[in-house]
């Protein structure tokens, strides 16, 4: 199967070979590109907050070396200053001890009487004043050393220390940017849930339509009860719906008969 595979992308890239020649790397390049683009789009944007979420957690081990290293170096430090403060103290003591032994030569006796109640020479004396002042320029040469060493790993520490304060603000910072962008999230899942949601409103329409109907049919009886005592007639209770009782017959006779006379007079 892995071999059918093989012979089948070196198939796919001879015959794009064949067919771009030089550009076929070009061309790839751009496809790839294009596709890890695609791919990237399909990602879910929740599982991208979450991956974010793992890179920020594997911060952690990186800063706390960091404050290992640090501390380390503290210590270090501290050790160095500590070495240096009795290199100091023994420095201070052979000087002490040059300058007594000068001092004897100094005075113009031929013996110096040590410590231990032995004497020595002046020869011996200088010689060995020789040797000291040796040692103590060497040990002087050796303090500035360590001096200067101690100085460039403080100075390095305070370096360290504000990479630390900035690794540990960008944490924050970083921190603070992801849970802006899951709240974001949470507020577009929450709006395409609402703008999804279907409510059934042809009940309701009904229902509606059904209280129109009835209004209009009760406005319809009104109007019946307020036109009925006009055209059916009812017991008249003010004056205004009194109707005169007259004889329309009569009233004609006497209209035209009254025409007719005044014609005859007329002639």
């Amino acid at each position: 199967m892995f071999k059918k595979l093989t012979l089948g992308v070196l198939g796919v890239v001879l015959i794009g070979g064949l067919l771009f020649g030089n550009r076929i790397v070009p061309y790839a390049k751009t496809a790839y590109e294009k596709v890890r683009a695609t791919a990237q789009d399909t990602v879910p944007i929740s599982f991208q907050i979450d991956a974010a979420k793992e890179q920020l957690k594997k911060i952690d081990p990186e800063i706390k070396d960091m404050v290992w290293q640090i501390a380390k170096e503290k210590a270090q430090i501290k050790r160095l200053s500590s070495e240096m403060v009795l290199q100091e103290e023994n420095m201070s003591k052979r000087y002490d001890e040059m300058i007594t032994l000068r001092k004897h030569l100094e005075t113009g006796d031929e013996f110096y009487v040590a410590t231990n109640g032995k004497a020595y020479a002046n020869d011996r004396v200088k010689e060995d004043l020789a040797h000291r002042f040796s040692v103590y320029k060497t040990a002087e040469k050796t303090f500035e050393k360590s001096k200067q060493i101690q100085e460039l790993r403080e100075q390095a520490l305070e370096t360290a220390l504000v990479k630390l304060e900035q690794a540990q603000s960008i944490q924050r910072e970083l921190q603070v940017q992801i849970e802006n962008l899951n709240a974001r999230q949470r507020m577009v899942d929450v709006a395409k849930t609402a703008s999804n949601i279907h409510i059934d409103d042809s009940q309701l329409a009904r229902t509606q339509g059904m209280i129109d109907e009835i209004s209009a049919k009760i406005d319809t009886e009104e109007e019946m009860l307020n036109l009925a005592p006009k055209y059916f007639g009812q017991i008249p209770v003010s004056q205004d719906e009194i109707v005169s009782d007259r004889d329309i017959l009569q009233e004609m006779d006497d209209y035209f008969n009254q025409n007719d006379n005044q014609e005859v007079v007329n002639k």
